[in-house]
């Protein structure tokens, strides 16, 4: 399966684009792969379409995702906000990727709320909020790096996807699907494999760089997150793991050491549904992730006021962990009734 996009709104697209611009795009908070791989893909083919382009992100990604090219020239907001707000404010186009509300921007949203550059939206969350100029939203989709490709196809720049775009994009789709291991049932991602493997990607060494570039501190903290830290509730099969700030100050924590905690319960047979509390400095982040039929992102919605996917979803609860962590369970016990 892939999108049926609307033939104006691609005509609305390609004419913004037909003659050389200055062009911002822009992540979520806290960047992961799939954030990085669309963001620094199109960054990529805009350069070669003659558009002067910048790339910005609220907050630092994880410094495993620091070998995807083109990241290390990313502006992040929180460490250079007067360069991040002047790249959104004097934009002719801001491409906003990946997220499908402002809030998702933090201190960012007003700036660009408030920015005069043409708005457009390419991503794959439930219920985007209606403050773009053009939308291109597709929830099927498994990631907004395979959505970009299929966009890209459709105004018929997919042979200006070289090498440099192509890594950029199989790295999204990587790792928003865990390695291909939930929302990949689609045989469109395996076509679009087998493309960017022509390319001359690397998948391997992709993966390898992703995957396994983690430091000892991080490896010392998940063996104590899931050794001291997870709750399990068998009756429902649901694992419940949770990390304060204090403990990430005790093993030296670094943006995205705790990236993919919330799979690791999911390898027991019988846990079908794994959350994840990651305690913030003003709230609780929850990763929700399940195999099976169980349908996150309806647990997320229902409440948290989250969104996602079935088999993987997010939410934000403005309280400290412990009282985040009561909440959570008695979530769990009221799905199970």
């Amino acid at each position: 399966m892939i999108p049926v996009f609307d033939p104006q709104d691609l005509l609305r697209l390609k004419d913004r684009l037909s003659t050389p611009k200055k062009i911002t795009l822009i992540g979520h908070v806290s960047p992961d792969g799939d954030a990085l791989g669309s963001t620094l893909a199109f960054s990529e083919i805009l350069k070669q379409k003659g558009h002067e382009t910048k790339v910005v992100y609220p907050t630092a990604y994880g410094s495993s995702l620091s070998s995807i090219p083109g990241a290390t020239e990313a502006i992040i907001d929180r460490e250079n906000p007067s360069e991040a707000r002047q790249a959104i404010a004097e934009a002719d186009v801001l491409m906003l990727m990946d997220f499908n509300e402002p809030k998702r921007l933090e201190e960012l949203q007003e700036t660009v709320l408030e920015a005069p550059g043409f708005k457009v939206l390419i991503d794959h969350h439930l219920d985007p909020s209606p403050f773009t100029d053009l939308c291109f939203s597709y929830t099927f989709m498994s990631s907004t790096s395979h959505l970009l490709f299929t966009l890209l196809d459709a105004i018929g720049w997919r042979d200006s996807i070289n090498k440099t775009a192509a890594e950029c994009i199989y790295t999204g789709m990587m790792t928003d699907t865990g390695n291909f291991s939930y929302n990949s049932e689609n045989p469109a991602i395996y076509e679009t494999i087998s493309f960017l493997l022509e390319c001359g990607i690397e998948k391997d060494k992709i993966a390898d760089r992703i995957m396994r570039s983690y430091s000892i501190d991080r490896l010392r903290l998940t063996a104590h997150i899931l050794g001291n830290n997870m709750t399990i509730l068998p009756e429902y099969k649901t694992a419940i793991v949770t990390v304060s700030r204090a403990e990430k100050g005790e093993f030296n924590y670094q943006v995205g050491d705790t990236e993919g905690v919330v799979n690791e319960p999911l390898n027991a047979k019988d846990i079908e549904f794994s959350i994840f509390l990651h305690e913030m400095n003003k709230y609780t982040k929850i990763s929700m992730r399940s195999k099976g039929e169980f349908p996150v992102n309806e647990f997320a919605s229902k409440f948290f006021n989250g969104g996602g996917h079935k088999n993987a979803s997010g939410a934000e609860v403005f309280d400290n962990l412990k009282n985040t962590l009561a909440l959570v369970k008695s979530a769990v016990r009221l799905m199970h009734p």
